[in-house]
């Protein structure tokens, strides 16, 4: 039996124990050191399984993510977020769909701390909905808004699938943070857009809300300005070249935790608990990767990335064409599987073909959480739209799956818009150089 049948029966076998609902983490644990083993015997695998975890679990780079995650949290339970919302939502209460338009910003916002679409469309469903179902505000219009909105978070950073991708493609993250910036204003601005054209053309569909003051306003700023600090923060120490990604989330977390505790909003048992459970998660997602390179080495040794790379550059078309099929693979695979898990089970064979036909893996790593995002948003079985419904169970997933279609197609046209111009995603990290 050939390396590459091998390789074939191993992704089956990984494929076979995914369905059957078996960590992820473990299933490509269990799929790796297996190939390994039949293609080099149980003696190279097992002295493989000696000192890869080590190596890789205590590398540098993978403590970003434990921080990214504890930032998040740190946000969220100290009401940095609330603070945040309430303040765009006094400025904006002019705007047609005031509340809609609000809660895509505040989904912006929110997004560049947490780094995640799932908890920022359950924050914002279970924090904007409230406000828009008092005013009368249209469901269909307001919750695809809000599901349509939560992908923006895996696009401004901090991004977890930005780093995930950067470790798995061997690509700069800070310069994948940087690139992800202007598709994200881009998307906000797209969505906002579509509302306040939907609002106009059926004003019933979001009744004006009561005037602020100018008093009001301004307080409110000031109530809002730690997140925007937390950001600026983080964006300008990597930006900057003053530190390292991991050191501007580190930077970030010590500024998040001074200004909870110094605006009371959380005791030092509360942060110390936030803590225990950020290291919880960010040793889970470590696991995942740790199995996903024993799954990669497997791949490697089996052929399986060359073996494709040939595939398709053999295929003699445009290589626009062979981009659109890893686009359309990407929205199928969305609509099943979360985004940084999609990022772990396919980059680690893409990136090569992606590297041959020309292109740059930094625009690519955006095309895909581009993707990925949106595949997590299409009905019937978007996962962002069951993670809202969970949320709010009294409204029916007919509601989101209707309401939530316009803004896909807007998501569609920044997808390609990002694939002919390049710049846009390439142009700020250029300028790191």
């Amino acid at each position: 039996m050939s390396n590459l049948t091998i390789g074939i029966l191993g992704l089956i076998v990984m494929l076979i124990l995914m369905f059957l609902k078996m960590p992820l983490a473990i299933t490509f644990l269990v799929a790796g050191i297996g190939g390994i083993m039949v293609i080099m015997g149980p003696a190279a695998g097992l002295s493989y399984l000696t000192s890869l975890p080590f190596s890789k679990a205590a590398s540098y780079t993978y403590a970003v993510l434990p921080l990214f995650v504890l930032l998040g949290d740190l946000a969220v339970q100290g009401g940095l977020t609330i603070d945040a919302y309430s303040a765009i939502r006094k400025w904006f209460y002019r705007v047609p769909g005031g509340l809609a338009v609000t809660a895509t910003i505040t989904s912006a916002v929110f997004g560049a701390i947490c780094g995640s679409m799932q908890a920022t469309a359950l924050v914002m469903s279970q924090m904007a909905w409230p406000e828009m179902k008092r005013y009368g505000y249209d469901s269909k219009m307001s919750l695809g808004a809000i599901c349509a909105a939560a992908p923006i978070a895996i696009l401004i950073p901090p991004s977890i699938p930005f780093v995930q991708y950067g470790m798995l493609a061997n690509t700069s993250i800070g310069a994948l943070f940087m690139a992800g910036i202007l598709p994200g204003i881009l998307l906000t601005l797209s969505i906002i857009i579509v509302v306040i054209i939907r609002c106009i053309r059926n004003p019933d569909a979001a009744p004006k809300t009561e005037p602020t003051s100018m008093k009001e306003k301004l307080r409110s700023l000031w109530n809002a300005w730690p997140i925007l600090l937390l950001v600026i923060l983080m964006m300008y120490c990597i930006w900057g070249g003053i530190c390292t990604v991991n050191e501007a989330a580190a930077v970030g977390v010590i500024a998040c935790i001074i200004i909870v505790l110094v605006k009371r909003r959380m005791t030092l048992k509360q942060i110390i608990k936030c803590c225990g459970k950020s290291c919880v998660m960010g040793a889970g997602i470590i696991f995942l990767l740790v199995g996903v390179h024993f799954f990669g080495v497997f791949m490697t040794l089996a052929g399986i990335p060359q073996a494709l790379s040939n595939l398709i550059t053999n295929m003699h078309v445009n290589r626009y064409v062979i981009v659109y099929l890893i686009v359309i693979m990407y929205l199928v695979l969305g609509c099943f599987i979360d985004t940084p898990p999609i990022i772990v089970l396919t980059v680690p064979l893409l990136y090569p073909v992606i590297q041959q036909l020309g292109f740059d893996l930094v625009w690519f790593g955006v095309i895909v959480s581009i993707c990925g995002a949106l595949g997590g948003v299409t009905p019937p079985v978007g996962i962002n739209l069951f993670v809202m419904h969970s949320a709010l169970p009294d409204v029916p997933m007919e509601v989101l799956n209707r309401g939530v279609w316009p803004y896909i197609f807007t998501t569609l046209v920044v997808l390609i818009l990002c694939i002919h111009i390049p710049q846009l995603t390439l142009w700020l990290p250029s300028l790191m150089k």
